[in-house]
């Protein structure tokens, strides 16, 4: 068996790995950034995809941007193109030609029928010579809202040519708006049933877990020093592109050291423990750039580590590490994924890798965007933060404040993120959505006892008077 420092040092690598990049984040479930930059593809795109926002009321303004994207080379010399709308929820008050064609000597038509629900936008160069061959806006419109719903903002009739009149091929990107009251109950189940899991879970394991980890346990200042340094390696991940390869490294040996620890003490067999780690890897490394990595075994994964991670690492808190880690990681997610955005640029270079620490999931009700289901994506360290709160929170005030605070602790999740939902946030803090919940039953209890100890005290001075 691995002894206290090693074991230390391994659950600290856990922990950066797999802790570092956590939000929550809702986004389509595909994006124009697709596209395969190895070829002379282009991609028009309605920007911004996705607008969810509840206060955009009637005689509110929109403003849309018709973007193309060339990955390759691609001489655009003229477009012509048309984007319907639902014409109840939204009018065009305003087209305008976009800054590629602005600043040359172009002719240009546009128009806007609110009564079908469709715009016509067209220009070209008068120089059949000029062309432009880089990003930017094609077209650009102002749309004032008249209700309350949802409609996708659809490309069609669209052409691009070159400067001989040749067709340019291309892949549209529809937009989609929505000021609705949205909720999901997707997320909020997963998280209750990865919580409650390795809540049931931890008490079947922490005995043997303990004998691996011989009693090892964090203390305040290393809980500290812990955070620090997650915060250090998120901002690393962001200004030293070059450490891509090795964050990649880092969770496949973090990954595959956590799935060793629990097949071999299922098994107590080395050759059996070696067989869970190995099967991820060859999954990950054949499979990571096709659709069953990203839809399915990245999630399934994801959600496996995240009840593995809480099991292993549970045990190296006590009730006051948790609740400096809590206070700490929560300050610490507040200011890297609101203030200096460093933690959600982390994730996504984690992300491009295919590395499962984010668990993606369509929302339900579904929502279909132009460019596929919204999805709600979470960290897994938010995962691990509720399990290691209901864990702790069961061993300091027993089962019943435990489960409590767990439902406390979604209903809170819940409500945070119908607000992202309706008012499209974007990425918010996952730990911030998790402690409000549980920070009061903690708080209340924590208090109760208090009492019942200053009570306790004065009938006993009493008696011995």
């Amino acid at each position: 068996m691995l002894k206290d420092r090693e074991i230390a040092i391994v659950a600290l690598i856990l922990f950066v790995a797999t802790l570092s990049l956590s939000a929550a984040v809702s986004k389509p479930a595909y994006a124009a950034a697709s596209a395969n930059t190895d070829t002379n593809e282009v991609a028009l795109t309605v920007r911004p995809l996705a607008i969810l926002n509840y206060s955009a009321g009637a005689g509110e303004k929109l403003d849309v941007r018709i973007n193309v994207t060339v990955f390759g080379t691609v001489a655009i010399h003229g477009f012509t193109m048309r984007l319907s709308y639902d014409p109840a929820l939204i009018n065009c008050t305003d087209v305008g030609i976009g800054d590629l064609f602005q600043g040359f000597g172009t002719t240009s038509s546009s128009s806007a029928d609110n009564v079908e629900g469709n715009v016509y936008v067209s220009a070209n160069f008068s120089d059949s010579s000029q062309v432009v061959d880089n990003n930017g806006s094609l077209a650009t419109l102002t749309f004032q809202v008249e209700g309350r719903g949802d409609t996708h903002l659809h490309i069609y009739d669209a052409f691009l040519y070159d400067s001989t009149g040749g067709d340019i091929q291309f892949t549209a990107y529809d937009g989609y708006f929505n000021n609705k009251f949205n909720f999901d109950v997707t997320m909020p189940l997963t998280l209750l049933a990865v919580t409650f899991s390795s809540l049931y879970l931890n008490l079947k394991t922490e005995k043997k877990l303990k004998q691996v980890l011989e009693s090892t346990e964090f203390r305040v200042r290393d809980t500290a020093l812990l955070v620090a340094l997650m915060a250090v390696m998120v901002t690393l991940i962001v200004i030293v592109r070059q450490l891509s390869t090795v964050l990649m490294v880092l969770f496949l040996f973090s990954y595959s050291l956590l799935l060793y620890t629990f097949g071999y003490l299922l098994s107590k067999r080395w050759y059996v423990g070696i067989v869970p780690p190995a099967v991820f890897v060859l999954l990950y490394v054949f499979l990571r750039d096709s659709s069953i990595w990203t839809l399915y075994l990245s999630n399934v994964y994801g959600l496996a580590f995240a009840v593995l991670i809480t099991l292993y690492l549970a045990g190296v808190f006590d009730w006051t590490t948790t609740a400096v880690f809590g206070v700490l990681i929560t300050a610490m997610d507040i200011v890297l994924v609101l203030v200096t955005k460093t933690m959600v640029q982390a994730a996504s270079a984690a992300v491009s890798l295919s590395l499962p620490v984010l668990v993606s999931l369509p929302l339900v009700p579904l929502i279909s965007t132009g460019t596929g289901l919204l999805t709600l994506s979470l960290g897994l360290g938010d995962f691990f933060f509720a399990g290691l709160l209901a864990i702790q929170t069961y061993k300091k005030f027993g089962k019943h404040l435990a489960i409590a605070s767990v439902f406390g602790m979604i209903i809170s999740f819940s409500l945070f993120e119908t607000f992202i939902l309706t008012y499209r946030i974007g990425a918010f803090p996952g730990t911030l959505m998790i402690i409000c919940g549980w920070v009061p039953f903690a708080l209340v209890q924590t208090l109760r006892d208090w009492r019942k100890t200053g009570r306790a005290s004065s009938e006993k001075v009493v008696s011995g008077k």
